[in-house]
């Protein structure tokens, strides 16, 4: 008698440890394909429903100097204040409304008065639910050595003059640009930003316009959106913004949808057409919201938004990160061709290299390893990461996946002014690339493909755990954003590190390399930081081969080489590829890290003339 497969949702409630469902796919991947393809349609259902179980994100990154930290006591006196925290309050603001609310209620987020008047966002928990916190050890000493302690962390990324220059230098500002946009994050109006800023009106009215256009953006409230996400490294993911401008702000549900559309950019007239109503009914739900607020006008709540939206994505997470951005390199924010779009990319230098976009994979290589980056750059070359659409800081795609990844990368061939430029790309990142040297031939002069992952209907049945979940789950284009979420939401170190066990144990090169702390540090974070966020750019890729990409039809004059780690099975009929110009080339000893383990092997492949 056959035996009954078991629905998903009973293998995750059954076999799964409390709180790390993820480790169900480790431990018992063939039990979870059996009810995958028994009832896919469920299975999507129950991924669903585990991961709204699951904290909204696992792990958060956020850049210490966005935010200020203190602990006090139940009555406001401050036992412990880092700077961050003594600048935005010098006299100590007055949180006792927060704090008696979040020893009724548990953590809450709110708003408080900073220095000269100025609105921020705040969160307020006991030690329990600060437990996940990588406090110091004075304020640790200092929520513990009393009763009725609560942390304060107060969202202000506006006010680092650090993180609004690496926000202007993404966005390639001028030095009176980047004192322009500064000045605007907290000035009531232009005339008041220019005076700040040290330039007359009407060079900051022409200044302002250059800075819209860099940023991809209509208007100021946008602006200084876009700016504080830079600074935070968070997405724009303002889905969430009403019930927030409920929750946080204290607004009624009709004052919240007025208030974030405007603060999303909307004029009253076209805020009132979005509504419903009156563009007088919005002005009035408008006035409400920033008495309510003390936000200064639509900039000034834009900015609010923006930061306690990155102060919930972190003291929600499973995982708070602490950090500063590093890895080398230069953040660059351009905008797409649509101008509608943002695209990110990390630029590596040097400016008289010859240009190569190195592609990410699925879900990591935002930065490229220190060894690999000095073989390229010894190579001649300039390597540069394009963020493909809904990875990291690039915007989701809007239609085609793969169409606007591809035009994304002439889009910052075009900012840069480069004229032709060399790619490696990677798995799942060959759509794109092939797109692209399909509709922009002229732009492209070689190409390397690193092992390169087929359509399905050419897949391979490898045993893996990786080859099952393409095989399976990314098969279905109605369970890839489930699962990716799913995925997503128990993001973790300690989750992300059975991951990568797991996926390299068959492969003995990788799961020596991954011995070494640094790599292992650096994979983890880089995940993360592509990913954790957002399912977007993963689930759009993953669905294209779901719905049956096949490669395009490529002319033009550029050489292609696909290179093939020799760990890795399959890959031995390069038909598919539809490339006359192609030659094939076996990495000895590789497997999924080349990138770390044969650095100089593929430098010299994508150098070569």
């Amino acid at each position: 008698m056959p035996t009954k497969i078991a629905r998903l949702s009973d293998l995750l409630r059954a076999r799964a440890p409390a709180g790390a469902p993820v480790e169900l796919l480790l431990d018992s991947w063939e039990a979870v394909e059996d009810a995958v393809l028994a009832d896919s349609g469920h299975a999507r259902e129950d991924f669903a429903a585990a991961a709204n179980a699951l904290p909204q994100i696992g792990g958060a990154i956020a850049d210490r100097r966005a935010l200020a930290v203190a602990v006090m006591g139940a009555r406001g006196q401050v036992c412990f204040a880092d700077d961050g925290y003594l600048a935005l309050f010098p006299e100590s603001g007055d949180l006792r409304p927060l704090l008696k609310r979040a020893l009724r209620e548990g953590p809450v987020v709110g708003l408080v008065e900073g220095a000269g008047g100025a609105a921020f966002t705040a969160w307020v928990g006991d030690a329990a639910a600060a437990a996940r916190w990588p406090l110091g050890p004075e304020a640790a000493r200092a929520l513990h050595d009393g009763p009725e302690r609560l942390v304060v962390v107060v969202s202000a990324p506006s006010r680092s003059s650090e993180l609004a220059r690496r926000a202007a230098r993404a966005l390639d500002l001028t030095a009176l640009e980047a004192r322009l946009a500064e000045a605007l994050l907290f000035a009531p109006n232009l005339d008041v930003a220019a005076a700040d800023a040290g330039v007359g009106r009407e060079t900051a009215r022409d200044a302002l316009r250059r800075i819209n256009a860099k940023a991809g953006v209509r208007r100021t409230p946008e602006l200084i959106a876009r700016l504080i996400a830079i600074m935070c490294v968070a997405g724009d993911q303002a889905d969430g913004d009403e019930a927030l401008a409920e929750s946080a702000f204290g607004l009624t549900p009709a004052e919240a949808r007025a208030a974030t559309l405007i603060a999303h950019g909307a004029t009253a007239p076209e805020a009132a057409q979005a509504l419903g109503l009156s563009a007088e009914t919005v002005k009035t739900h408008m006035k409400s919201a920033l008495q309510k607020t003390g936000a200064k006008g639509a900039k000034d709540l834009a900015r609010l938004l923006v930061e306690a939206r990155e102060l919930v994505a972190v003291t929600s997470a499973a995982e708070p990160l602490m950090g500063e951005e590093d890895g080398g390199g230069r953040l660059r924010i351009v905008a797409a061709m649509d101008g509608a779009r943002r695209v990110a990319l990390i630029d590596y230098g040097p400016y008289d290299g010859e240009p190569v976009i190195v592609f990410h994979g699925a879900a990591a290589g935002r930065r490229i390893p220190d060894g690999f980056r000095r073989s390229l750059i010894d190579a001649g070359l300039r390597p540069i990461v394009i963020q493909r659409p809904g990875f990291g800081l690039s915007d989701p795609a809007v239609g085609d996946y793969v169409q606007t990844g591809a035009a994304d990368i002439a889009a910052v061939i075009d900012r840069l002014r480069l004229r032709q430029v060399r790619i490696l790309a990677r798995d799942t990142g060959i759509p794109v690339a092939m797109r692209f040297a399909s509709d922009y031939p002229a732009l492209l002069s070689h190409g390397v493909l690193l092992n390169p992952h087929q359509p399905i209907h050419l897949a391979d049945d490898r045993p893996t755990l990786v080859a099952g979940v393409q095989r399976h789950l990314l098969r279905n284009p109605d369970l890839v954003v489930a699962f990716a979420e799913f995925l997503r939401r128990q993001a973790t170190t300690s989750t992300l590190e059975q991951i990568l066990d797991k996926v390299f144990s068959d492969l003995p090169l990788d799961a020596e390399t991954l011995t070494d702390p640094a790599v292992r540090a650096f994979l983890i974070r880089d995940i993360q930081a592509l990913c954790a966020r957002s399912v977007w750019g993963f689930a759009a890729e993953h669905a294209a081969y779901a719905n049956g990409w096949r490669p395009p039809k490529v002319e033009g004059a550029a050489t292609w080489t696909a290179a093939f780690s020799s760990g890795l099975a399959g890959h031995a009929d390069l038909a598919w590829l539809n490339l006359s110009s192609l030659r094939s080339v076996r990495l000895d000893g590789a497997g999924v890290l080349p990138q770390f383990t044969h650095p100089d092997a593929l430098a010299k492949l994508v150098a070569e003339r």
